[in-house]
């Protein structure tokens, strides 16, 4: 059922995604199998660093489903009226988790035990073979168990905040872990190495390399407490995941607790009128829907953790922009706006001239949430951090992003709206097996992107008064920032109302129906001559659509981390190199390599526009196929 599912829904934008991420995750996969290969200098120093790459695998299986919402192919609402035991299903769920490029992957870095039995001799490698199969095993069903609990915990308050906290950590460490890499490098190597190596022995994630090394000194009791216990976890973890599954199957998802959230006190302080309601709407949803609160919650800590880590190696630099990160992570997170509402889009439709008044208060609403949590991060952040010169800087960035996440979060929903699934029975953090994946993720980086562009007039006024030396031209920037920031939210606000109120029914049609178009209307576009007025990643051949992925990732990388940051890097002199590649060229030639980043993620940017544009209906690369007859003239015929 998984293959078939996997075949029939392998578009060109998720093919181009699934060829992408075999890619990069084989890299990074046979690399981990190569670690086998190196010459440690005492074999306890091999176990130590095999056990954390071991113990970052198995994080990456256990917290990767928070990030992606795990592998929607199979739902659990597929088999609710199936008569099947909660034992027997669980048994075929977790068989088919092992299809797909994510286990073939893991496969292939857990190998590493095989690598390294090989090179420590013959009784070692029989191990290592178990003792791989073991770690697979582990790590699937782990993640399985780590996903149903947490669609559990997720629907109380407190589970939230746990998720969200979790979530925003992964994002953060991805976004300014490598400030902390000297901390973790002391860690393992300085004095307490000893008490480190030993907590990552212990951890289940390194009993499969304990097991190998116990097979090396023949001290087979350790291989058999190592593998058996491994063993007896899994079927544990198998039990209690069985249960989670039992129990929702027969409460399904609508609970109590997470539908109880309120916004008392708002009655008196909102208008009365009819903008006034739909901000009274909108601030319940905020505080009562687990997606909505979640996301809000994902942005306030990674920005939080974003300017904390790097603390860990002494670096102060991104405590300043803590405001702003968690601004731009939450206009990006809801940049799907609309379709959190799905169907109940159509209570707008039905009211004349209510587009204009429900974009506004949507608008206003997230402004009155968002800004003063990020304005008094910002403040307090930069006040403590005593980096007077970050105050210009913050303070012009700040408005320029709120004001343009405010008016991209309702036009990029209403250009390209993807509906959540909402299913009685599956999971709160299900995420997308169709287009609608693909749809979120593209709105997500589109928004983010955006946002930094939106920032660019306030910051070149910044930079122009630092280049200058003049103070007050560094403080026009913040006036410039504001002003921006209020232009965008007006100006694309206005766009997402008329484009709602010209294209509202085709929008609750997709709400209604999904993102994937139906066979029938394809066929009867391709009979008749017509074509989607769109064109988009979703009409793109598969060729193109890896081409666009492909593109879409070198533009980010080039244009934020190896541009921008390492730019912002080298101007104010911090004193470390990580993996920016402007920082290792001489200090005269620093600024231009990041410039010359900057200047390949514009163009990157760009080639995908000109793609996505050549597959727009009326160019010459999309040209809507001609029928030889008309319908009316077949019949004249006949």
């Amino acid at each position: 059922m998984k293959l078939t599912v996997l075949r029939r829904s392998m578009s060109g934008p998720r093919a181009a995604s699934l060829i992408l991420g075999a890619v990069f995750g084989g890299l990074v996969a046979v690399g981990t199998a190569l670690l086998g290969l190196v010459d440690y200098d005492t074999p306890e120093a091999g176990v130590g660093v095999l056990a954390v790459v071991m113990l970052l695998w198995t994080l990456g299986w256990a917290l990767g489903p928070m990030l992606t919402g795990g592998d929607a192919t199979l739902r659990l609402d597929y088999f609710t009226l199936v008569p099947l035991r909660p034992r027997t299903l669980a048994l075929g769920l977790l068989g088919a988790g092992f299809i797909g490029i994510t286990p073939l992957l893991g496969l292939v870095a857990f190998s590493v035990l095989i690598v390294r039995g090989a090179c420590l001799g013959l009784l070692p490698l029989l191990v290592a073979v178990p003792a791989t199969l073991l770690q697979l095993l582990f790590v699937v069903v782990l993640a399985k168990f780590t996903m149903q609990g947490l669609g559990s915990v997720v629907r109380s308050r407190l589970g939230w905040e746990v998720s969200s906290l979790v979530v925003g950590f992964v994002v953060a460490f991805l976004n300014t872990g490598w400030f902390a890499i000297g901390f973790f490098i002391k860690l393992f190597t300085g004095e307490w190495a000893a008490n480190a190596g030993t907590v990552v022995r212990l951890l289940p994630s390194g009993w499969s390399v304990v097991a190998v090394d116990a097979a090396r000194r023949s001290d087979w009791a350790t291989v058999a407490a190592a593998l058996g216990g491994l063993a007896v976890l899994c079927l544990l973890l198998f039990a209690v995941w069985t249960a989670m599954l039992s129990r929702q199957l027969v409460r399904g998802t609508t609970g109590g607790k997470a539908q109880q959230g309120s916004a008392r006190g708002t009655g008196g302080l909102l208008p009365d009128s009819v903008g006034g309601a739909v901000m009274g709407k909108e601030l319940r949803l905020w505080a009562r829907d687990p997606r909505r609160a979640r996301f809000l919650r994902i942005a306030l800590w990674t920005g939080v953790f974003t300017g904390l880590l790097p603390l860990l190696s002494g670096f102060q630099v991104m405590l300043p922009w803590t405001g702003v990160v968690a601004a731009l992570f939450a206009g990006a997170l809801c940049a799907n706006l609309y379709g959190l509402d799905a169907g109940a889009i159509w209570l707008t439709l039905v009211v004349p001239g209510a587009e204009r008044v429900d974009v506004r208060a949507r608008q206003v609403t997230w402004l009155l949430i968002v800004a003063p949590v990020t304005l008094v991060l910002t403040l307090a952040l930069t006040a403590v951090s005593s980096a007077g010169w970050a105050w210009p800087w913050v303070l012009a960035v700040l408005p320029a992003v709120l004001g343009g996440a405010a008016g991209l979060i309702p036009l990029m929903s209403v250009l390209g709206a993807a509906p959540f699934p909402d299913r009685p029975g599956g999971n709160p953090l299900d995420g997308f097996n169709d287009e609608s994946g693909d749809q979120v993720r593209l709105q997500t980086l589109v928004v983010l992107l955006f946002q930094l562009f939106c920032a660019l007039p306030a910051v070149g006024v910044v930079v122009a008064g630092t280049v200058l030396d003049s103070a007050p031209l560094r403080w026009a920037g913040v006036v410039v920032g504001v002003a921006t920031g209020l232009l965008y939210a007006w100006g694309l606000g206005r766009a997402a109302q008329r484009r709602l109120e010209n294209r509202g029914p085709e929008l609750l049609d997709v709400m209604r129906k999904g993102v994937r178009r139906a066979p029938e209307a394809a066929k009867s576009e391709a009979e008749d001559g017509s074509a989607s007025e769109a064109g988009g990643l979703g009409d793109l051949s598969g060729g193109r659509a890896a081409a666009v992925g492909t593109l879409i990732t070198l533009g980010i990388l080039s244009f934020a981390p190896q541009g921008a940051v390492a730019l912002c890097l080298s101007a104010f002199g911090v004193p470390t190199r990580s993996w920016f590649v402007a920082l290792y060229a001489p200090s005269a030639l620093q600024i231009p390599v990041a410039a010359a980043f900057l200047v390949l993620g514009l163009v990157c940017f760009w080639a995908v526009y000109l793609l996505v544009r050549a597959n727009r209906p009326g160019t010459p690369d999309h040209e809507a196929p001609r029928p030889t007859e008309a319908p009316r003239e077949r019949a004249a015929v006949r």
